[in-house]
């Protein structure tokens, strides 16, 4: 498949799974395992967090963009953390999701949490994200969603250019190799056959994303292999999840 057949690909899975989007029993552990790394891992992360009691006002500002944001679950888990979230997604079915999830938190007026629908892979940008409230990111965070990425490393350099220079910091969390079930596994189910044509990567070695950042402007890059594996899907197979972050530079 063509970069642009897949990209239109997730948009479609995407857009239809924020429709009829309900957790499975083995999602809801997935999201809940994710969301308690990202937050025993906010020292190693490297941001300036806010204090869990924070003061209101809080004591100063800290911006995360949360890119291929899906529902929220990376910015929900940071919550406490930092005064902005913004998100973007490829799907406006998910961006409606975000929002709709913001927007039923009860947010106190110190903090803001919005979607928009962006590509960073396009070029020129959007001019709906090239304002400079789309810049100078704390943070800019890939959850779960690299591998559905045609080209990582371009995508890794538009979030590094996003951020403070200096100190910013990109997150990225997925799976080692290999994601995709071996062979013919679930060949006779039309949901997962569907899935398959939004991966564009069968996971990354710590090698491959540790040179992903480099080359996308990082420093101070290290990764992170969760102990415990993850389960995926209905089956319960064993996946290994990582964590990476980088500064720019």
């Amino acid at each position: 498949m063509s970069d642009h057949d897949i990209t239109e690909a997730n948009r479609k899975f995407w857009d239809d799974a924020a429709k009829n989007f309900t957790m499975q029993p083995w999602q809801q552990k997935l999201v809940a395992q994710h969301a308690q790394e990202l937050q025993d891992r906010r020292d190693w992360i490297g941001v300036d967090w806010l204090p869990e009691s924070s003061s209101s006002p809080p004591a100063h500002e800290v911006r995360v963009l949360d890119y291929a944001c899906g529902p929220g679950a990376v910015s929900v888990a940071f919550l406490p953390y930092a005064t902005s979230f913004t998100g973007m997604d490829l799907s406006d079915g998910m961006v409606a999701a975000f929002n709709g999830r913001a927007s039923k938190l009860n947010l106190p007026s110190t903090k803001t949490m919005r979607a928009v629908q962006a590509d960073l892979l396009l070029s020129p940008s959007s001019p709906s994200i090239t304002t400079p409230e789309f810049y100078n990111f704390d943070l800019a965070a890939v959850g779960l969603s690299f591998h559905h990425f045609p080209d990582p490393t371009l995508t890794a350099k538009r979030l590094v250019e996003r951020l403070k220079p200096g100190k910013g910091v990109l997150l990225v969390t997925d799976f080692l190799p290999p994601f995709l079930p071996p062979g013919d596994a679930h060949a006779n189910d039309p949901a997962i056959a569907q899935a398959k044509k939004t991966v564009a990567h069968n996971g990354f070695t710590k090698e491959e994303i540790e040179r992903i950042f480099k080359e996308a402007g990082c420093v101070d890059v290290d990764v992170v292999v969760r102990e415990e594996p993850v389960l995926m899907g209905g089956s319960g197979r064993e996946m290994k999840l990582f964590l990476a972050r980088g500064r720019r530079e």
